[in-house]
């Protein structure tokens, strides 16, 4: 073939300085706020679950606190009923109306049927209850057993 008739050819230097002036320029368009405001929504989004985690979280410990208060008033509003009918209690034999936990809001089981059981609690027993009751546990057995006649509202008979 001769030089006059010749096809043009491919400069392949200019070739890779455009394709290098493209790719710097293509690298630009992060910079573009269309194109970052993209992963910036995604970023505040996340921030702003992580947040609403945290505080559902928090929302779920306080509904957790004021159902045990709440617990806890029904209980203290039953024993001070439970207490007001113990007060005329001055004999071994008489029955005592059983007090309620703090923990459940229920009436103790276990709780003794008159005074005089009461009187005869064993340490495990005694103990049992105290905590049931929200009261510390330490002491002599006769001090529990006290304990228990007063928080039980038993007043007419020496404790």
């Amino acid at each position: 073939m001769n030089a006059e008739h010749a096809l043009p050819q491919p400069d392949f230097g200019r070739i890779s300085e455009s394709l290098g002036s493209l790719s710097d320029q293509f690298a630009l368009c992060a910079n573009l706020p269309a194109v970052d405001g993209g992963a910036g929504i995604m970023r505040s989004l996340e921030t702003i679950t992580n947040q609403l985690t945290l505080l559902n979280r928090k929302v779920d410990a306080m509904d957790r606190r004021i159902r045990h208060l709440d617990m806890t008033l029904i209980a203290e509003r039953r024993n001070a009923v439970a207490r007001a009918q113990n007060a005329v209690v001055v004999r071994s034999n008489m029955e005592l109306e059983p007090l309620c936990s703090i923990l459940t809001g229920e009436r103790l089981a276990n709780f003794p049927g008159t005074l005089g059981q009461l009187e005869r609690l064993e340490a495990r027993e005694a103990n049992s209850l105290l905590e049931q009751l929200g009261e510390p546990v330490e002491g002599r057995l006769e001090d529990k057993r006290r304990q228990l006649k007063h928080l039980a509202g038993v007043v007419t008979r020496q404790v």
